[in-house]
C-alpha cells in the first residue's frame, strides 16, 4: 500500500495554501520552493533569495 500526500489546497487567487511569503520584499514560492534554508544549531531559518530576509525564524524541534 502507498500512501500519498493530499492535493494543496487552493486559495480563491490561485495560489496554493504552502505557498510562503517574504515580508520584506514581496518574494513568493511553496514552503520546498527556492527559500535557502540555514539551520543552526538551535533554530530552523528560511531565508529569502532575492532580499535574504528571514521568513521562517523558530526553534528546532
Amino acid at each position: 500500500m502507498t500512501l500519498e500526500a493530499p492535493p494543496a489546497r487552493v486559495a480563491a487567487d490561485g495560489r496554493t495554501k504552502r505557498t510562503l511569503f517574504c515580508p520584506t520584499c514581496g518574494h513568493e514560492s511553496a514552503m520546498d520552493g527556492d527559500w535557502i534554508a540555514d539551520d543552526g544549531t538551535e533554530r530552523r531559518r528560511l531565508l529569502c533569495p532575492a532580499c535574504g530576509g528571514a521568513v521562517v525564524d523558530r526553534p528546532q524541534p
